[in-house]
């Protein structure tokens, strides 16, 4: 009875967070902002807030999240689908393991049993992506200490490969088999076969994921989507502060090198790859073995997220990339 009077009493502050017609066959962003106030109302409730206000900030496809306020503190309530929480959640808890920079977990439920949608509450965290952050010098100071954390975070191992589902089993029994579901979800293999012909992508494969280096025995801590726009900083012109990793990728288990070489993409500023670099082998070159399987995932991850992104002017240097890279290769 408590929680449901206390429920009803902060129904005000979130009402307007309804948005009945706005995404109106959207689904499943449409089926979240109809109830949003709702379901922000029962969340809030037993956390025992007495917030001011809620402001909408991000609604993507399938991901909603909503800044709540209060006169000392603000929180993060994100809305989103089960899978994608479970690995979120898993993330998070390495971190704060770790004493790595992330935002702190407050609650969260993936059993879509108070609301028809898994949720977490999340700290509030200071500061602004790094690729919002312009000068050169600044965007690879911040690049370096991303290196740095991703390095300490890769001593922790994972229960598994891939990600994990709400019930906490990690289904993927090898990392090219997660791997494989990563390139399957962007349809990779079949954009590949269709820009670059069946059989550059079939010695693509062959020089990547079904290559032996691939193979991975002892899965570590991922962030799978590592890169400027997921780094948080602060700081004035003189320095700058690394405040957490935020939005890790579908990947959160599995071969370290996979982050290395993600933040190494072509499409990231030269500043940021140069500074992750050195950052991330600052306590360690890498041993020549672990040198030709960075350099085998990047190939692969950059014919992944070109051929994800289509920009036409990548999508035609692609063929001649691939055809060199893998000569180099042998």
């Amino acid at each position: 009875m408590r929680g449901l009077m206390r429920h009803t009493s902060l129904a005000p502050v979130f009402a307007h967070l309804n948005q009945a017609t706005a995404h109106a066959g959207d689904a499943p962003r449409g089926s979240m902002l109809s109830r949003l106030g709702e379901y922000a109302a029962l969340i809030i409730a037993p956390l025992n807030m007495r917030p001011t206000g809620a402001t909408l900030v991000h609604a993507a496809f399938d991901r909603v999240e909503v800044r709540v306020s209060s006169a000392g503190n603000h929180v993060l309530l994100v809305l989103a689908a089960e899978a994608d929480l479970a690995g979120e959640v898993f993330f998070l808890r390495s971190l704060a393991q770790q004493r790595l920079p992330a935002p702190r977990l407050i609650a969260h439920d993936l059993s879509c049993g108070l609301v028809p949608h898994a949720w977490m509450v999340l700290g509030h965290v200071s500061g602004v992506p790094l690729n919002s952050v312009g000068d050169d010098a600044r965007l690879r100071l911040g690049a370096r200490q991303l290196g740095r954390a991703l390095r300490r975070m890769h001593q922790s191992v994972a229960p598994g490969f891939g990600r994990p589902r709400a019930s906490g089993r990690w289904p993927a029994r090898s990392w090219q088999e997660a791997l494989g579901v990563w390139l399957a979800h962007r349809e990779t293999r079949q954009c590949g076969a269709e820009m670059l012909g069946a059989k550059r992508i079939a010695a693509l494969w062959k020089a990547t994921i079904e290559h032996p280096l691939l193979e991975c025995a002892e899965p570590r801590t991922l962030h799978g989507a590592a890169g400027p726009d997921s780094t948080l900083v602060t700081g004035t012109d003189a320095s700058l502060h690394l405040e957490a990793l935020v939005h890790p990728g579908a990947l959160v288990g599995g071969e370290p090198l996979f982050d290395l070489a993600y933040g190494l993409l072509p499409r990231h500023p030269a500043a940021f790859r140069h500074g992750l670099a050195e950052g991330y082998l600052a306590t360690g070159v890498l041993a020549a073995e672990q040198e030709e399987r960075l350099a085998r995932l990047r190939l692969l991850i950059h014919c992944a997220e070109t051929l994800r992104h289509a920009e036409q002017w990548a999508l035609a240097a692609l063929p001649a990339q691939v055809d060199a890279e893998l000569q180099q290769l042998g």
